[in-house]
């Protein structure tokens, strides 16, 4: 659903508020009116019942005088004295039409009716006896139900002179006689008689308009006290129940008086209709007028979200003005000033994004750009990636702003010894893409670039030489992309670090980091899940019994594409990568199996296991390996682990402290390598080892190298010294082998004695030198 516009919110606003504010009036007044009316109504619903009953009481006072008339007329006496049934009737008839009543009853003093002016034989005795009695002393008048009829009954005792019978004048209180009642009162316009008819229900006696049954709207039976709020027929009532003068054994005969809020409520309707046209009239002119207002503010602002889009789409072309002096017109100036300062940010951050802060030459995202539309319309090219290589401790040492300098000065020298594309490759290096250029012109545009930035960088009071070297990589012989050029390059720079020209190409033997080698750290993860990987067993040769008692646990990976893996090759990876851990866990944990096979079987040997320098940075490595032989029952005794120095020297506290606890696990430790790397007495004599592995460099070449012979023999000699065991690895030839038992060597390995084998083969060929040794 699309949104609403600034114009068309406003108008609904200005209109919603306009109804809301007038319906708001219109409930409150109207419930304010019908408030005062339903209390004005109940007000003169009391006034009314007492007028009501007031004129009853008239009523019975001129009745009970004219029938008292009557119990005085002679020929009534006498008729009763002579028991003269149809006289008596007929004196009755004609008093009873001239007071109104419509049943006329002689009844004698013990109750029994003598004569009825209604002709029925049903009323035998005079069902109120109480109004008998109270007869002779005073007055006696009361609503009764009689035959389903109201009546208004007045009874006389008549006198001869002694009381011989009573006359009851009854007096229908009907739908005529409410009638005429309210015509002659100021009572209200309903009013209703009703009586009991059963257990829980009423009936209508009679009722003053025939628009309105006031017993049918009642939710329960009528009550005295507060009038309440009735709903007749559609119609609002105020309805009040009022008791009409009873006597005892009367059906109760009660007065419904009501008040019609719809009658009071009428005047006020023609307020309302005129209420409601001034609404209409109201709207009209808050439409108009929120129209023109938002007219007037939409369309300056209509203008400036158009330029809004054009800024969106990059059209920094300046929005027309608005010429206004109010608040929009300073919008719409402040804009355009907005509009011009954004488009030169955004010309400075472009420029910054393709060029670098420093030479203001383009970066390496502009260059890969460039270099890779070139390609396009290239055949062959070359890029040379042009390090300093003393920059890192150029800055180190003076800081950055003379490196930056230096690099400015470096960046000019490029630029104008070359026709290529230059660009800067990263903090310390450039590059210079040559397309359509030779390698004979690719070799003297390098060795032009060496011998103009080896010139040293001068400033009044330093002189810095910056030490260039050039990589090359070359389209389309080193790769495709422009991306796989600079990482090329990049490689190739590093090789020319390590070589007295400092120029070289890119070679992918030589390249550690090719794509391949990260396959190969998932392929080898999943290997070993797998359990795809294997260890092998080399021998160790006891030179002083001719046995073989332990061996080494070699690592071997056989890839199901690439065939047998080289171990420097993926173990150098996996300690690279983090995933040395897994590797060694994995070691461990099969070694330790095959111990307790092998002892099983009655072979009892030592296995030794690498560990690299991150495995003695894990101080859970101890509780591991205790844990290892504690589930296989193999004696820590048959479980060697071996270490190099450089793997010692890097954290030697840590390291120190996995391996003391190794050794007091009762685990022999041996230094492998020992000889090479960043060797340190100091830390030997810290270390708690077992022996020391002779590293093969000085071993292949025993039997023809006398400076190799003394170093050997000098590691030997300081070994026993110090009260260590001494391996030689890497015995090749008979001649290191003699050479090794003269010198006092404890042990020798290496492929002349056997190579790392799978452990079948490597229990059987213990078990054969063992017996050959022996014979």
């Amino acid at each position: 659903m699309p949104a609403l516009g600034f114009r068309m919110r406003l108008t609904l606003f200005v209109v919603t508020t306009i109804v809301a504010i007038q319906l708001v009036t219109a409930a409150l007044v109207t419930q304010i009116t019908r408030h005062q009316l339903i209390a004005e109504g109940k007000h003169q619903l009391a006034v009314s019942a007492d007028a009501f009953v007031s004129q009853l009481d008239d009523i019975s006072a001129r009745v009970a005088e004219s029938v008292q008339i009557l119990a005085l007329d002679y020929a009534l006496r006498a008729a009763i004295a002579q028991h003269d049934q149809d006289t008596v009737l007929s004196v009755l008839r004609n008093h009873g039409r001239r007071v109104d009543a419509s049943r006329m009853l002689m009844v004698g003093l013990d109750g029994a009716i003598q004569a009825d002016t209604a002709g029925t034989a049903t009323l035998q005795r005079f069902p109120f006896p109480d109004m008998l009695d109270r007869a002779f002393s005073q007055r006696t008048a009361a609503v009764v139900a009689l035959d389903g009829k109201a009546y208004w009954m007045v009874v006389v005792p008549i006198y001869a002179p002694q009381p011989v019978a009573l006359v009851a004048a009854g007096i229908p209180i009907d739908d005529a006689f409410l009638a005429r009642m309210l015509r002659r009162s100021t009572l209200p316009t309903d009013i209703q008689l009703i009586a009991p008819s059963g257990a829980s229900h009423w009936q209508s006696l009679a009722r003053s308009s025939t628009r309105a049954d006031l017993l049918g709207g009642l939710a329960e039976q009528p009550l005295d006290g507060e009038p309440t709020l009735e709903r007749v027929d559609g119609r609002e009532y105020l309805v009040l129940s009022r008791p009409l003068s009873l006597q005892p054994h009367s059906t109760p005969v009660r007065a419904l008086i009501a008040y019609s809020l719809d009658d009071a409520l009428r005047p006020y309707r023609s307020v309302l209709s005129t209420w409601f046209v001034l609404l209409a009239l109201g709207l009209l002119v808050g439409l108009a007028g929120a129209w023109l207002i938002a007219r007037g503010i939409s369309r300056p602002v209509e203008a400036l979200a158009a330029s809004v889009r054009r800024i969106e789409r990059g059209d920094y072309s300046l929005p027309p003005p608005i010429e206004r002096s109010d608040e929009l017109g300073q919008l719409g100036g402040a804009f355009a000033a907005m509009t011009q300062a954004i488009r030169q940010r955004e010309e400075r951050i472009r420029f910054q994004a393709l060029h670098d802060a420093v030479t203001e030459l383009p970066n390496r995202n502009a260059a890969e750009a460039t270099i890779q539309q070139s390609l396009q319309e290239q055949t062959g090219g070359a890029l040379l990636m042009v390090g300093l290589t003393r920059m890192p401790e150029i800055i180190k040492t003076v800081g950055h702003a003379l490196g930056d300098r230096l690099m400015r000065d470096a960046a000019l020298r490029i630029v104008a010894a070359t026709q290529g594309f230059v660009a800067r490759a990263s903090d310390t290096a450039f590059l210079v893409w040559l397309p359509g250029v030779d390698r004979g012109g690719v070799v003297a545009q390098a060795l032009h670039l060496l011998e103009v930035l080896n010139k040293p960088y001068q400033e009044p009071d330093i002189s810095v030489d910056a030490t260039p070297a050039v990589g090359i990589a070359e389209f389309p012989f080193h790769a495709h992309t422009a991306s796989a050029l600079l990482q090329r390059a990049e490689v190739a720079l590093l090789a020319a670090l390590r070589t007295p020209e400092a120029v070289a190409f890119y070679d992918a033997g030589n390249d550690p980091h090719r794509p391949e080698r990260l396959s190969l750290m998932g392929d080898l993860r999943a290997a070993i899940s797998r359990n795809e990987v294997a260890l092998h067993y080399q021998p160790k040769l006891n030179l002083r019994h001719g046995t073989v008692e332990s061996g080494e646990a070699l690592l071997r990976w056989r890839h199901p594409r690439l065939g047998p893996v080289a171990p420097d090759a993926f173990i150098t990876l996996a300690e690279e990568t983090g995933n040395i851990h897994r590797v060694t866990r994995w070691a461990l944990a099969h070694a330790v199996a095959q111990l307790q096979r092998w002892s099983t079987d009655g072979l009892h040997v030592q296995v030794a296991v690498n560990l690299s320098a991150r495995d003695l940075h894990d101080q859970d490595l101890p509780r591991r390996i205790a844990d290892l032989l504690a589930l296989h029952r193999v004696q820590p005794r048959w479980l060697r682990v071996e270490v190099t120095e450089s793997a010692v020297i890097g954290e030697p506290t840590v390291a120190i402290q996995v391996l003391s606890e190794l050794s007091d696990l009762g685990l022999c430790i041996a230094i492998d390598d020992f000889g090479v790397g960043e060797s340190s007495l100091a830390y030997l004599r810290r270390l708690p080892v077992h022996e020391l592995k002779i590293d093969k460099m000085f071993v292949q070449r025993l039997g023809t190298d006398i400076e190799d012979r003394l170093i050997v023999r000098s590691i030997i000699e300081l070994a026993h010294r110090l009260g260590y065991s001494v391996t030689a690895e890497g015995v090749e030839d008979e001649a290191a082998l003699a050479y090794l038992v003269e010198a006092g060597c404890d042990y020798a390995q290496g492929h002349y004695i056997a190579a790392a084998m799978p452990a079948d083969r490597f229990a059987s060929f213990v078990a054969e030198y063992t017996a050959g040794s022996t014979s």
